[in-house]
């Protein structure tokens, strides 16, 4: 999201001012309550706009999820949406029974599936969801399962949430999950917070999970669209399996296929009861309000709620050491790529901000990796490829990152090929940069133009959307654990001496720390499909015809939207506007059926 060309003039004028009083241009002043109950609150002033951009976050991700039940925590993320006792349904006392009805005829055929799995052990099926491979008892199962959710359907109002928050001037309510962390965002008018108040507080302590065997489902298409059906996506999970050996961070946060499809609502209802009480919440609101005001209509809706009865557990098994390097090789209809991990720190450990001010020097156009593969050897893409920028990650195709989770940390190098090079290429170039900041120290006019592009890129994305980014800054940071972390690592990344750069470059960039992975064209033949088409541009095309909710795609088109007046290179430029002219076109097609 950090643009450059026609906003360096600005950017020049931000650097200075940050530099001339860093702590005051950064801090966030955020007003920070706590509720009977265990909640937090944080709250901050934005008077720009009569709008208030709130989120509620979990403190729960994919990292506190178990082998059995991956994928549980974005799972969630789905079945928050699907009402409550009042919003949702036409009826509830008949919508509850058949959901008893649902989970009893998914215990029966659990003990099926036990058998199905043991033949599939024994190689007498093909698969699971192979229909020749379901027994007769668990087809009669089925029939009568899936004529009850027909009946459920009938009363089921659907959207109700959107529809509700639409009607009332709301937009962009959306979730997301990440490896620690869950949230439920909504920006709304100054005078429609006390319906926020009522509709989450209704959510959050009277969630009823309708259509939840059908969700997880939907679930499971959407680890095969976003996954399995991509070049690389196969790859990648390999590839983050190997890095993480033993922490839970193993598994992406869409989980494993085979848990996602067994995930049980006695589960969700006991995850649920666990993670998503008041205690480990925390509600941030940013906008127009008055923090000392507010709150009394929060506590109002929200000290309503008890208090967990469990106590959330701690994340016990860490990622044990490494003792020799790995390497993943595959090859896959795509451009060449690159990456190498080093196992690092976690959030807020002293090395980290090092760590960020080495992968500053590493990034960017006028970073270590651009210079040497784009600039100099001339093997390596500019920009990145369409999937990943329109879907939110970074414009270049080659960057650096550290990323510190709360549980662990690893410092990510890649670079996306030209076509014709191979993999190995990138690897070779990439230990040139990385012994080169290994070996010789960074120079004192490099080091502080590092940390004044890394001030100003937090403190543009804090002003993206009216308080988006600050909500993003500050429950990241909340959720972690310390929002105050959000105004204090760019005072201690402005602290980073050339020494330490040195330092960290030389502990965590050892031989036995070290995990590639290599990807090469399949079949030696060119990263272009037919007629010369990116096959990850094919794959966002793919991803954005499938979507069938028009207010998320909506919301998605807003966000890519944004994106546009960042991009430079005119190639780059026209596959994205090719992007958005696809999901506008399907956005009409999704609100014209929607209509009928």
């Amino acid at each position: 999201m950090n643009g450059k060309g026609m906003y360096v003039f600005g950017i020049c004028v931000v650097a200075f001012l940050a530099m001339a009083n860093p702590t005051k241009a950064q801090n966030i002043d955020a007003a920070e309550y706590w509720l009977d109950n265990g909640m937090q609150v944080l709250m901050v002033e934005r008077h720009e706009t009569p709008t208030i951009m709130a989120v509620i976050l979990a403190r729960v991700g994919s990292a506190n999820e178990t082998t059995g039940i991956t994928g549980i925590s974005h799972l969630f993320e789905h079945m928050m949406f699907k009402g409550t006792e009042t919003i949702g349904t036409t009826d509830i006392k008949r919508d509850r029974e058949i959901m008893e009805d649902l989970d009893g005829l998914k215990a029966s055929m659990r003990v099926e599936e036990r058998k199905m799995r043991e033949q599939l052990r024994r190689g007498e099926i093909k698969g699971m969801l192979d229909p020749d491979a379901k027994t007769p008892r668990y087809r009669e199962l089925e029939a009568v399962f899936d004529s009850l959710i027909l009946e459920q359907r009938e009363l089921i109002v659907k959207d109700q949430l959107n529809e509700i928050y639409s009607k009332h001037g709301g937009y962009f309510l959306n979730a997301f999950t990440s490896d620690d962390m869950t949230g439920y965002m909504v920006r709304v008018p100054r005078n429609k917070i006390e319906l926020y108040m009522w509709l989450e507080s209704d959510r959050f302590s009277s969630p009823v999970f309708r259509e939840f065997y059908s969700e997880r489902d939907v679930v499971r298409e959407e680890r095969r669209l976003g996954v399995e059906s991509t070049p690389t996506g196969l790859i990648e999970e390999d590839f983050r399996s190997m890095f993480w050996k033993s922490s839970s961070y193993h598994w992406d946060v869409i989980g494993w296929s085979s848990d996602v499809e067994n995930i049980t609502r006695e589960q969700a209802e006991q995850y649920y009861n666990t993670y998503y009480a008041p205690n480990n919440l925390t509600m941030l609101l940013v906008g127009d309000l008055e923090p000392d005001d507010m709150i009394g209509l929060v506590r109002k809706y929200f000290e309503r709620i008890p208090p967990g009865e469990i106590e959330p557990p701690d994340v016990i098994t860490l990622e044990e050491n490494q003792y020799g390097a790995k390497q993943l090789t595959a090859e896959a209809e795509t451009n060449p790529r690159a990456e190498i991990w080093y196992h690092t720190v976690a959030w807020k450990h002293s090395d980290s901000y090092p760590l960020e001010v080495l992968a500053g020097i590493m990034s960017g156009k006028t970073g270590r990796l651009y210079k040497k593969l784009v600039e100099e050897k001339a093997i390596a893409k500019s920009s990145g490829d369409a999937r990943r920028r329109m879907f939110g990650g970074s414009q270049l195709a080659v960057r650096a990152s550290q990323d510190s989770k709360k549980y662990g940390g690893a410092f990510q190098i890649s670079a996306e090929g030209v076509s014709g090079v191979r993999a190995e290429e990138l690897e070779e170039a990439m230990y040139e940069v990385i012994n080169d900041v290994k070996t010789n120290p960074v120079s004192d006019e490099e080091l502080q133009k590092v940390k004044n592009q890394l001030r100003v890129q937090k403190i543009r994305f804090m002003d993206i959307m009216s308080g988006m980014g600050i909500l993003f800054t500050l429950g990241r940071n909340a959720a972690m654990g310390d929002w105050t972390e959000a105004n204090n690592n760019p005072d201690k990344c402005d602290l980073v001496t050339a020494e330490e750069v040195q330092r960290v470059a030389n502990r965590y960039f050892a031989d036995d720390q070290r995990n590639v992975m290599i990807v090469n064209t399949k079949g030696g033949q060119e990263g272009e499909g037919e007629g010369g088409q990116d096959p990850r541009f094919a794959q966002a095309v793919q991803m954005i015809k499938s979507m069938d909710d028009a207010a998320r795609l909506e919301q998605m088109i807003g966000m890519f939207s944004m994106r546009m007046d960042q991009v430079e290179d005119p190639e780059e430029k026209a596959q994205m506007e090719e992007l958005l002219k696809i999901a506008g076109e399907h956005l009409k097609e999704l609100k014209a059926a929607e209509a009928e």
